[in-house]
């Protein structure tokens, strides 16, 4: 049988000679949480000598007094590491994988384990060998104290490998993989599980799966329901809902706290209804002082009817031949050809110069990194502002949000392409929507409507005589 993994043994840096010097020098390099407060990524000492055996010597105790400069360098006044992440240390990570091979179920607690009799004493050793020696001295009276991330690193395997602790994103990625969880809703499940963590984290509960009890469960629905949106919230109570019962199929839980646990929708029908800007509104918009990013996006959503990340997404090879080329959007109806309006052809031109095909039409704009499809979810705060810097705030009596929103430069293009009698089977076909072409005759059978229908439809929104375009 191999031998359970013990502890690391500290290893001395062998003294070597710097180019242009006789003497031996010991060099340690600065971890990252050291660096701001050295002002260097290596310490360099001179051990004042040309023989190596001295050299040696002499590097035991100059190796000491330097880790001991960089430990009191990576921690705060409080004591606690800087660079400290929560990660385990490899000597953890190392005895964590031979240990679970070893384990055997409890038969009594589902998702708990038992170490085997015969290997006790080798478990014993394996957590005080990530324990390391007490920092404090034996008078006989005062209980051992550790160090504080060698006991953290104790502390978690032993809650892994008998199961008593299990961080909250332990098993994501083994969920993910056997459900096949598309990655929209993974990216929803790895953000609620974040969520999750930090409130259990800032509540003083244990980033434990097995801390969150039914009633845990409801007090962190309360606490994420501000800020948020019911739907919102249902979304992260349905996607950890999910994980915990599969945690449950495979009996690493015993049961589903987050069943039954979604919100209600209050009425906000006061809310409910958004409009259409106005051409006073357009001509406001379009001609204030928007940056050049905001401003093209308006544009391109009013003489398109584009949606926002729909914009966002666009590469300079989808804006060849004259048309838009949407290939990501909301719904499948939504991928669809969008002729380029004769109005929008200098500002395609000018944000196609120089780049390559795959480059994006406006690179300014960002996604967040679980949700790269979501260029330009910055646009919306962004026109926010600009929005009521314009006193453009409007909004009917008990109503917390404007009646209109970046959104609304869609709803004018439906509006004014209804308005200039083209038919609503065309404009659905140009917005990407389902609604006109549903039945036999268009639904089933019609491949569409032709490239020159579409263009019409485009080319029947025009701008009010005064925009500045």
């Amino acid at each position: 049988m191999s031998k359970p993994p013990a502890g690391r043994p500290i290893s001395v840096p062998t003294p070597i000679k710097r180019r242009g010097s006789r003497f031996y020098y010991l060099r340690v390099k600065v971890p990252q949480g050291a660096r701001e407060a050295l002002g260097r990524t290596e310490l360099w000492q001179s051990l004042e000598t040309e023989d190596l055996a001295v050299a040696r010597a002499r590097a035991l105790v100059e190796a000491g007094r330097m880790r001991q400069q960089i430990e009191a360098a990576r921690r705060n006044p409080d004591g606690t590491r800087k660079d400290t992440k929560g990660d385990p240390t490899a000597d953890q990570r190392k005895a964590e994988a031979w240990w679970a091979e070893r384990r055997l179920p409890d038969p009594h607690r589902p998702g708990r384990y038992l170490i085997p009799e015969e290997l006790e004493e080798s478990w014993e050793a394996s957590v005080e060998g990530l324990l390391g020696e007490p920092v404090n001295e034996d008078d006989g009276i005062s209980a051992p104290r550790y160090d504080a991330e060698r006991e953290r690193a104790a502390l978690t395997l032993v809650g892994k490998v008998t199961g008593d602790m299990v961080p909250i994103s332990e098993e994501l990625g083994r969920y993910m993989d056997q459900e096949g969880v598309r990655a929209s809703y993974a990216a929803r499940t790895r953000t609620a599980a974040k969520a999750l963590t930090d409130w259990l984290i800032a509540n003083r509960h244990a980033d434990n799966i097995h801390a969150v009890t039914g009633r845990v469960a409801d007090q962190f629905a309360d606490s994420a329901a501000s800020g948020r949106t019911v739907q919102t919230l249902n979304s992260y109570i349905s996607a950890l809902s999910a994980y915990w019962s599969w945690l449950r199929r495979r009996h690493i839980v015993a049961s589903n706290p987050w069943a039954g646990l979604s919100r209600r929708e209050v009425d906000r029908s006061a809310n409910a209804a958004k409009r259409p800007f106005t051409d006073d509104e357009i001509v406001a918009l379009l001609s204030g002082p928007a940056k050049a990013p905001l401003r093209d996006m308006m544009l391109l959503a009013a003489l398109t009817g584009m949606r926002q990340a729909e914009i966002g997404n666009l590469r300079v090879r989808d804006a060849e031949g004259g048309v838009f080329v949407i290939s990501k959007s909301k719904t499948t109806a939504g991928e669809r050809s969008v002729p380029i309006h004769s109005d929008l052809t200098g500002l395609v031109a000018r944000r196609a110069e120089g780049k390559a095909p795959d480059d994006y039409l406006l690179e300014e704009l960002t996604a967040p990194a679980s949700r790269p499809e979501r260029r330009g979810y910055k646009v919306a705060e962004w026109f926010t502002a600009y929005r009521r810097d314009l006193g453009l705030d409007a909004r009917k009596a008990g109503r917390r949000q404007s009646d209109a929103d970046f959104h609304s430069f869609r709803r004018w293009f439906a509006t004014k392409a209804e308005q200039a009698g083209q038919p609503p089977h065309l404009i659905s076909a140009v917005l990407g929507h389902k609604e006109g072409r549903q039945g036999m005759t268009l639904g089933v059978y019609s491949g569409g409507p032709s490239l020159d229908q579409r263009r019409s439809v485009v080319e029947a929104v025009s701008l009010p005589a005064s925009v500045l375009a």
